[in-house]
């Protein structure tokens, strides 16, 4: 059940919101505070806070800060009655600006973006390997691929490369359930990433070129053809 929490001094503002939000998903749970003081004193982990700038007492820029201190994941979705609402925000973190009175399709816009990201978040895989210079924890989507070389396996992330003592087939075997393919007897690539097949040449949406295997083509082929059915068929972009 999605966790939310409507930050306002006025009552009527924070019936208004939680009314719309419920109209969105009924099921979701609202909290509603009329302070910052007041939400930090309930506070628990929230997916996200729909939080008024301008209160009396603590306003929504030092409630914010102080939300910040111990959740960093939350959503703060601002309230506000001014365009100039930005200034002195820096460092919340907030995911989004809304003017108020605030309108239905705003905040329906807002909570399906919201959780449109936590569901992508939620869909990471994170596995941890074994290098040289000791335990490192990947996301499968980071990897661009692996390569065999010097007698060990070198890892590609867009931004690293890590070195592991392994075999290249052990890897493969250990990768396939998340969408890697062994092109070649030297390399293993992570499928989510291929642009485009010319030829014997396998491109990445890094810019990067992998050797596709005379004998393998055909068949490589096919296995990302059916690799991407698979991503269309379940919604997954």
């Amino acid at each position: 059940m999605y966790q939310i929490a409507v930050c306002d001094d006025e009552k009527r503002i924070t019936d208004e919101v939680s009314g719309l939000i419920k109209g969105w998903n009924p099921q979701v749970q609202v909290d509603c505070f009329q302070s910052g003081e007041a939400l930090l004193e309930g506070y628990r982990p929230y997916h996200a806070i729909f939080l008024d700038i301008d209160m009396k007492g603590m306003n929504g820029i030092e409630t914010g800060r102080k939300i910040r201190e111990t959740d960093r994941e939350t959503r703060i979705v601002y309230l506000t009655a001014y365009r100039d609402y930005v200034s002195g925000a820096f460092g919340v973190h907030a995911f989004q600006y809304l003017l108020k009175p605030v309108k239905e399709q705003e905040i329906r816009d807002v909570l399906e973006e919201i959780f449109r990201y936590s569901m992508a978040e939620k869909k990471k895989t994170i596995l941890d390997f074994e290098t040289v210079k000791g335990l490192v924890c990947l996301a499968t989507e980071d990897i661009c691929y692996f390569e065999y070389e010097d007698r060990r396996v070198r890892i590609v992330t867009g931004e690293e490369s890590y070195y592991l003592k392994d075999r290249i087939g052990a890897v493969a075997e250990r990768m396939k359930p998340f969408g890697f393919s062994m092109p070649h007897q030297s390399f293993v690539v992570n499928m989510f990433h291929v642009k485009n097949v010319r030829g014997n040449v396998i491109l990445l949406d890094n810019g990067l070129e992998i050797p596709v295997a005379q004998k393998k083509q055909k068949g490589w082929k096919q296995e990302l053809v059916s690799y991407l059915s698979e991503r269309m068929e379940g919604g997954i972009w």
